[in-house]
């Protein structure tokens, strides 16, 4: 009896992708076996961060480098760095009064709820551009949400390279029109692997800080983050951060997690992405072909995934318009392990291949075929 059986909670497979209400992503056995060895001994906290945080931007071309305990609290030090930054003294320094007046400008259209993170720090928002990111917004448009109050300039690319439309303010028009006006920019880039050169690709496109998750794609911790950029800015985050007292003392991260993210980007960098991308295509392709002949069902090719990342999925359309979506989802988890997917608004279930490990593929086509055998 696994820890699972015992508590009685449900294991599933993930179809859905690297969502945190799932888990996330699966830490590797050279990943856990390196979680399990840190924890044997015990370090000075600071003289292990500085070590790991050396190999990290070496291994992905950055100046410099920061692991944290989620790419919440990545954004969280990095706004509070920016603060520290403005006002000329360390941030502990600051009164809560002067923090208030900070504003970070961000995107309309890439409102989301984890910008609360944003205001947690004691920020402001301002919010520039319209709801639709595709809408036509030129740089002399953006300059005017720039103020003697901006300490930084906020950016979610949620599509490949930061890029929607020729006219819209894409992420290398942002970073280009925020330096002109002397604001640095952070990049919340926390799902936006792979490709793993994103880990230096949006560094390289000018961006001070970017943030990443270290439990999505990395396949690290989930409750872990990574930071790169600037040494000037993340020598400050250092300061703020775990272990020093102050703002960031709440935001632990172990031994283990420093160490299991360590290992677990030191893997991501020797991925052979055009064989994962062959293998996901390939289940993806299978899925389709198997359920060809369902009188339920019918599959098809999806790009990107829902993430924008570059990997293929597929979406299960359900024929029959009596049998609701949120219907199959259930049936789909209704056994052990249940598999976990989701609708998003429309009548069926997306199947994304990017968490599955061999032959789970084929675990979720039989259950489809036995569902449509039963409806």
């Amino acid at each position: 009896m696994d820890i699972y059986q015992e508590l009685k909670v449900q294991k599933i497979i993930n179809a859905a992708g690297t969502y945190s209400v799932v888990g996330a992503s699966r830490m590797t056995n050279e990943t856990l076996q390196a979680l399990c060895d840190a924890s044997r001994w015990n370090v000075e906290i600071e003289k292990l961060q500085a070590a790991v945080h050396l190999r990290i931007a070496e291994m992905t071309r950055n100046e410099s480098a920061y692991l944290c305990n989620s790419c919440s609290t990545a954004i969280y030090l990095a706004v509070a760095a920016c603060i520290s930054k403005h006002y000329g003294r360390p941030f502990g320094r600051i009164s809560r009064d002067e923090i208030h007046q900070c504003e970070v400008v961000a995107m309309l259209g890439q409102r989301l709820p984890y910008h609360q993170i944003i205001e947690q720090v004691g920020a402001k928002i301002r919010y520039a551009g319209h709801p639709d990111m595709r809408t036509a917004f030129s740089s002399d448009e953006l300059r005017p949400a720039i103020n003697e109050n901006t300490v930084c300039c906020f950016y979610v690319p949620r599509v490949q390279n930061g890029y929607y439309t020729e006219d819209s303010m894409n992420l290398q028009d942002f970073i280009h029109t925020a330096q002109a006006c002397g604001m640095p920019v952070l990049v919340d880039a926390a799902a936006q692997l792979p490709p793993k050169s994103n880990l230096w690709h949006f560094t390289e496109m000018g961006a001070d800080i970017v943030c990443f998750s270290g439990g999505k794609d990395l396949s690290g911790p989930q409750a872990s983050g990574l930071m790169l950029g600037r040494k000037s800015y993340l020598d400050i985050v250092a300061q703020i951060g775990f272990p020093r007292q102050g703002y960031g003392r709440t935001m632990k991260i172990g031994r283990e997690e420093i160490i299991a993210l360590y290992c677990a980007i030191k893997q991501y960098m020797e991925i052979d992405e055009e064989e994962r991308l062959r293998i996901c295509e390939r289940d993806i392709r299978n899925l389709i072909d198997c359920l060809e002949k369902s009188a339920h069902f019918r599959a098809e090719r999806t790009w990107p995934n829902e993430a924008g990342q570059p990997l293929p999925r597929a979406f299960v359309t359900i024929l029959d318009e009596n049998i609701p979506a949120e219907r199959l989802r259930s049936l789909l988890m209704r056994d052990e392990p249940g598999i976990f997917c989701y609708p998003e608004n429309r009548h069926g279930v997306f199947i994304n291949p990017m968490c599955l490990y061999e032959g789970e593929m084929d675990t979720i086509i039989q259950r489809l075929l036995r569902i449509d055998r039963e409806l």
